[in-house]
């Protein structure tokens, strides 16, 4: 399964104005998506994200165990990028310019590792890793798996604050003191 986010501008989803470069064809899909015609994905947007889920997980996993324990942390994944979003507010169109979205071939063919990563996988990765540890005699009991299986995950604390600052560094001078004058009314939603 893979589950992508998409965040949705003053605009609205209408152009699907991606904030990250992807190809036409998958850009064209998310439309599809969107318009309700693309079968083999749905989405869901409450106020300000599409959630593409396209499963897929079902060819790639070699038992019933590691699907459904890769349920829990791919969904733990994504919905982690929406507290990014959530905590950060207007300020991750930025911080996502520089997005990747061929990262997992990359990771697949062992090009980056962890430390390679976005810092917004990086701690997606990490929040993952964390979240189906702490709960998973929850998930074996309610997915009833019969082991536990390694899940790829990072453990890199990523300070959203600090990754703020450094893209802010980047902009121009003008851009700089309005996201200044912004961030002094930041109301910082909290974080799990």
């Amino acid at each position: 399964m893979y589950v992508f986010i998409f965040i949705k501008d003053d605009d609205g989803f209408q152009d699907v104005p991606l904030h990250i470069k992807v190809t036409s064809s998958f850009h064209s899909k998310i439309k599809q998506t969107i318009e309700g015609s693309y079968s083999e994905a749905f989405c869901l947007y409450p106020e300000n994200v599409i959630f593409l889920i396209k499963e897929r997980l079902l060819k790639h996993s070699s038992c019933v165990n590691e699907f459904y324990a890769n349920i829990a942390f791919l969904l733990s994944h994504e919905l982690r990028h929406f507290q990014q979003s959530y905590f950060l507010e207007d300020r991750i169109f930025i911080m996502l310019q520089d997005y990747n979205p061929d990262y997992v071939t990359e990771l697949l063919k062992g090009q980056i590792d962890c430390d390679g990563l976005h810092w917004s996988e990086q701690d997606a990765y990490s929040y993952s890793l964390w979240f189906v540890t702490k709960h998973r005699e929850a998930i074996t009991k309610i997915f009833q798996l019969e082991d536990w299986l390694f899940l790829f995950g990072c453990h890199i604390e990523i300070d959203y604050e600090k990754e703020w600052k450094r893209y802010k560094r980047k902009l121009t001078f003008v851009d700089q003191v309005i996201w200044t004058i912004k961030d002094l009314f930041w109301k910082r939603n909290m974080l799990i």
